[in-house]
């Protein structure tokens, strides 16, 4: 039953975007402030990310990711 209400939570969170989850405003803004970095080691902005910039971001930290999502399923 978790695991569905954390489908629910990523749903929420990436819709109308999720199919295309790298043009949503909010999770650029959000990737924005974690502060990731590009390939050269510069922080990257919110316009400058991509789907290979999200989808290696997505990889990189998804433990981190399931953890947020296991906690806002629980609210």
């Amino acid at each position: 039953m978790l695991g569905l209400r954390m489908l629910m939570v990523a749903w929420r969170l990436s819709w109308p975007y999720t199919l295309t989850p790298w043009r949503s405003p909010l999770l650029r803004w959000r990737m924005e402030t974690f502060g990731i970095q590009g390939p050269d080691g510069r922080l990257l902005h919110a316009e400058d990310l991509d789907a290979c910039t999200v989808l290696r971001f997505t990889f990189q930290h998804r433990r981190a990711l399931a953890r947020f999502l296991r906690w806002a399923a629980m609210l």
